[in-house]
């Protein structure tokens, strides 16, 4: 179970909401790339964070109508945001339908930069002056095949339907590899006392070699504890039941537990005494 590349794609097109400082904090669809931040808290994953889509429901939903700063962020490695923002700028994510059945992944590309007649050369020009020199971006458009002079396939009708294609099978993960599912939670509070804490509980899980990929067990785990508890009734309630109750979430926790899912918790304080 792994999410589909169209739903990793049209995400970095939704608009999201988040609170920060007592004051809420909108981004227009399509300029939510450029919102990446660099995330510490794991430094040695190497990760930038941006917001994903509205973090102010979970304010109410999980009862701290007090706090000041409420964000629910999106984790990838760094350089992620920067190369959707590239396909994003020269128009791959466009839903235009267009013929497409003699034209190469070059071809596809200098079109939408204007001229599909043009050079490759001329093409690499183009996006140096588009992307204010920046070579990376370059680079990022050139190893995702994007200028080269296969044909893509029949039967697809839209850029975007031509770049989900091709990222779904230039970038499938190959049957050695794993991947990896990261999770952070940070709860900053201010005691009775005065005195501050930040609460981080941190989730790190890896996929199998030769077997189940983190995806798949910190998606499917979850699912099929929660079918085991209500066959066993130890879920009573029926509907839509979200689980932020002690009575669902602690015995999940625990059965998870159980499946090598671990979350790992510390506490920093700013009490220099």
């Amino acid at each position: 179970m792994t999410l589909s590349a169209i739903t990793v794609l049209l995400n970095a097109l939704s608009e999201a909401k988040y609170l920060k400082d007592g004051k809420i904090v909108k981004i227009e669809s399509g300029q939510l790339t450029k919102h990446a931040k660099p995330f510490e808290v794991l430094p040695g994953f190497n990760l930038e964070c941006y917001p994903n889509r509205d973090s102010t429901i979970y304010k109410e939903a999980y009862g701290i109508e007090s706090a000041h700063t409420i964000l629910r962020g999106t984790l990838r490695y760094k350089g992620y945001s920067s190369a959707m923002d590239t396909l994003l700028q020269i128009g791959l994510f466009k839903t235009d339908k267009m013929n497409l059945s003699s034209f190469t992944w070059g071809d596809l590309t200098k079109h939408m930069l204007g001229d599909r007649h043009m050079s490759t050369t001329d093409c690499k020009k183009k996006l140096l002056a588009l992307f204010d020199g920046d070579r990376l971006r370059v680079q990022t458009v050139v190893k995702l095949g994007l200028l080269d002079s296969s044909p893509i396939p029949a039967g697809l009708n839209s850029p975007i339907d031509a770049l989900v294609d091709k990222l779904a099978s230039s970038l499938m993960m190959p049957p050695d590899e794993t991947d990896v599912i990261i999770m952070n939670h940070s709860v900053g509070v201010r005691l009775p006392s005065g005195k501050r804490e930040m609460h981080r509980s941190n989730l790190v899980v890896y996929g199998e070699e030769n077997g189940w990929s983190a995806m798949s067990k910190t998606v499917g785990l979850p699912v099929g504890i929660a079918a085991e508890m209500m066959m066993n009734g130890e879920i009573k309630e029926r509907g839509l039941v979200l689980p932020f109750t002690k009575s669902i979430y602690e015995p999940m926790i625990a059965k998870l537990a159980m499946e090598g899912i671990v979350e790992r918790r510390e506490v920093e304080s700013d009490d220099l005494d």
